[in-house]
């Protein structure tokens, strides 16, 4: 732990992306908090709303608070700053009711431009992103589709980890017919191209599932598409150590191939599979995003950055009138970058061999 600290703040990058998911997850868990607004709220009269916060005014002087704006071509959807309109954002400002986790009854938000006295729905809404067509707080859907976008990453590893782990194990160990039936399988399967299995599978499963059935579909059949490769790394490394002799003193302890597999195996692997954990989530996070931009994945009413994407980004003309409708893809990036700048440095605060091996 020491060595990763040390090495985390010799590299700004990999601290900073660490911050920065720290930061989108945080909000996730506590995404009815900190969204202002619902993912479905509606502002009528604000469709395609531009940005409106600011950080200083000659009026209120230093610090966040938006300006009011009025729509000036309903076509175009063009919009006009009110000279001198403007009005404070508060800190633990009070909102729409809310429950968090679904659980915990809640009126208060991070921020928002309600006075003290209450929540007030005429109020100059807080668009720190714009607002999409139908006039819905752009910030406040990012928030509430993370929990799709971000949670897949980790439950689909976790699933395709163990698919890998059980099976890669199992063929590096026995060997034999075992190790030939199941890296057939795993070839079998990478032969064909992720991208048009993937859209294979799910284009032949029912397209009127439920928001949580999407979701369990998604992360099973890019689980699916993904174990095979980390199978065979973990089948190689197996069949290297199952030589070493606390494997052979396991074996003559009459103890069953899983529980050598997974007690005296797959420890010596943890810092591999960290690494490979960390920089298998953005694909599956992709994953999902690809699926609801082709419309196979999450849709309406719920919410996830990929479906913010196929909804409000699908022409050019969109991108160049409304720029701020790309924000969920700039999430994306940030949150795949950041994992991959993460896995780098865990990979060398895992490996103390690692520079050697790559300056020799």
């Amino acid at each position: 732990m020491k060595r990763l600290a040390s090495m985390a703040f010799r590299r700004p990058v990999a601290l900073a992306s660490l911050v920065v998911l720290a930061a989108l997850y945080t909000g996730m868990l506590f995404c009815e908090l900190v969204a202002p607004y619902g993912p479905n709220e509606q502002f009528e009269g604000d469709s395609d709303h531009p940005p409106n916060l600011l950080w200083y005014s000659r009026e209120l002087g230093p610090g966040p608070q938006v300006q009011t704006m009025v729509m000036l071509d309903e076509v175009a959807r063009r919009y006009v700053r009110v000279r001198g309109e403007y009005r404070r954002v508060r800190l633990f400002a009070p909102g729409p009711a809310v429950k968090l986790w679904g659980i915990v009854p809640a009126r208060r938000h991070l921020f928002g431009t309600s006075g003290p006295a209450g929540f007030d729905p005429r109020a100059e809404p807080v668009f720190v992103f714009g607002a999409d067509n139908l006039g819905r707080d752009v910030f406040s859907r990012i928030l509430y589709g993370s929990r799709i976008s971000l949670t897949i990453g980790f439950v689909g590893v976790a699933v395709s980890l163990s698919l890998a782990l059980l099976f890669g194990g199992l063929a590096g160990y026995l060997g034999g017919l075992w190790d030939w039936l199941i890296m057939r399988l795993c070839e079998f399967i990478i032969l064909v191209p992720g991208l048009y299995l993937i859209l294979f599978l799910r284009s032949i499963m029912s397209s009127s599932l439920s928001s949580g059935a999407t979701y369990a579909l998604i992360t099973v059949i890019l689980s699916f598409v993904g174990w095979p490769g980390t199978a065979r790394m973990i089948r190689g490394m197996v069949h290297a150590i199952k030589r070493q002799d606390f494997v052979a003193n396991a074996e003559l302890e009459s103890m069953p191939p899983l529980v050598v597999v997974f007690r005296h195996i797959v420890p010596q692997m943890s810092s591999i599979l960290v690494v490979g954990v960390t920089l298998g989530i953005p694909g599956f996070i992709l994953g999902e995003t690809v699926l609801s931009y082709l419309g196979l994945g999450i849709v309406d009413p719920a919410v996830s950055w990929g479906s913010m994407i196929s909804r409000d980004a699908t022409t050019l003309t969109n991108l160049v009138q409304f720029p701020w409708l790309f924000t969920p893809g700039i999430f994306l990036l940030v949150v795949a970058l950041s994992f991959n700048f993460l896995g780098e440095l865990l990979r060398d605060a895992l490996d103390p061999n690692w520079r050697e091996r790559r300056n020799g």
